[in-house]
C-alpha cells in the first residue's frame, strides 16, 4: 500500500495519519518509543498493513505475472498503481471527499513539520505543491512518482517505467486491489482498536 491507502485505512484520527506516514521513515522498535503514543500505534498499524498486504494472495498472483528483472521492484510499483485504483473506486473506498481529504492531509502534515523527518517534509511540500492526493489517477502523476522512487532507489529501470504494468496487466491490477483492499479494510479495523485501546491507556 501506498500513501493515499495508508491514509484511508488508518481513520481519521490524527495520530494514526500521522503514523501512517512515519512508517517509511521510522526505523525498528527503539524510535517507536521517542514518538507519541499514537504516532507509535500509527507505524505499528502501517507495518501491519504492508504485513498483511505483502502475503495477500492476490498481490503475490500480481508478483508471479512478471519476469525476474520486474519482480524485484513489483512490489514498490504495485503500491502506486493500487492508490491509482483507490482512486479509480474513490466512490466505494473513500471516507469523504477526496479534495477534501486531500486538504486535511496537506493541513496535518504542515501543522506537524517541525518534527517530522527531514525526507517526510521535503516530500510533504513537494506532494502538496502539486496536488499529489487529487492527482494519483493521472497517468502523468504516475509517472512523475515513478521517475522521483527511481532517483530515490538509485534504479532508472524498471522503476521509471512503472506506470508501462499499468498498460500491461491493468484488468489484473484492478481485480486484484478489488480483491485486496476489502479484505484489509475488515482486518484493519480491528488491528486500530486493539492499537487505539493500547495507546489511549498510556
Amino acid at each position: 500500500m501506498n500513501h493515499l491507502a495508508h491514509v484511508v485505512l488508518a481513520g481519521p484520527e490524527e495520530g494514526l495519519r500521522l503514523g501512517a506516514f512515519l512508517g517509511d521513515h521510522v526505523k525498528g522498535r527503539q524510535a517507536l518509543d521517542e514518538l507519541p503514543a499514537s504516532w507509535a500505534a500509527g507505524v505499528e498499524l502501517h507495518r501491519r498493513i504492508d504485513s498483511i498486504s505483502d502475503a495477500h494472495p492476490a498481490v503475490l498472483g500480481l508478483l508471479e505475472r512478471l519476469d525476474p528483472p520486474w519482480r524485484r521492484y513489483g512490489g514498490v510499483i504495485y503500491d502506486v498503481l493500487f492508490d491509482h485504483m483507490l482512486t479509480r473506486h474513490w466512490s466505494r473506498f473513500g471516507p469523504t471527499d477526496l479534495g477534501r481529504l486531500g486538504c486535511e492531509i496537506d493541513l496535518l502534515l504542515a501543522r506537524h513539520r517541525p518534527r517530522l523527518p527531514a525526507r517526510l517534509v521535503r516530500f510533504s511540500l513537494w506532494a502538496q505543491g502539486r496536488g499529489l492526493w487529487q492527482r494519483y489517477g493521472e497517468r502523468d502523476m504516475l509517472e512523475e512518482i515513478f521517475g522521483l522512487l527511481a532517483r530515490r532507489h538509485g534504479r532508472h529501470w524498471p522503476l521509471a517505467d512503472g506506470a508501462r504494468l499499468l498498460e500491461e496487466h491493468e484488468a489484473a491490477i484492478e481485480q486484484a486491489f478489488l480483491e485486496l483492499f476489502p479484505d484489509l479494510l475488515g482486518r484493519v479495523a480491528d488491528e486500530r482498536a486493539r492499537l487505539y485501546s493500547t495507546w489511549s491507556s498510556m
